[in-house]
């Protein structure tokens, strides 16, 4: 077995990243099957538990039938996300491709009787139109 020194020593060459696989092999080794290690030492026993445990971990296995139920998931998230741009594009575009019946102070009317609605706006037009009748008359009657 590796004396303290030694293992501090491989720890510090560990840590900056210039030991061989042999060596850090070693070092799981030895804090794995150490018995009394020094408190000052603990994290590095912690650490290469915790590498160990990683190492173990895998992907769990899927089944055929798990597989196809995953391509199925996914063909209906396709399909309705599909769907709901499908959607808002239409809407989209009939919005923008929806034209005004006319414009009311500034504001677009699309709606007809709305803007039929709104004739208190031409009164004032009828009293353009008394001058001109008058003057009409003056000129049949010379």
């Amino acid at each position: 077995m590796k004396t303290r020194k030694e293992i501090e020593a491989l720890l510090e060459r560990y840590f900056a990243a210039e030991t061989t696989e042999a060596e850090e092999r070693l070092l799981r080794e030895w804090f794995r099957d150490a018995e009394d290690i020094p408190a000052d030492l603990r994290y590095a026993q912690t650490m290469f538990a915790g590498l160990d445990e990683l190492a173990g971990e895998r992907m769990p296995r899927r089944s055929a039938r798990g597989r196809r139920n995953l391509r199925m998931g996914l063909r209906l998230s396709w399909s309705v996300a599909i769907a709901a741009a499908v959607a808002v594009g239409i809407f989209v575009g009939a919005e923008l491709l929806r034209k005004p019946y006319c414009y009311i102070d500034g504001r677009a009317i699309y709606d007809r009787e709305t803007a039929l609605a709104t004739t208190v706006y031409l009164d004032g037009l009828s009293e353009l139109g008394e001058p001109v009748r008058m003057v009409d008359q003056l000129i049949e009657k010379h």
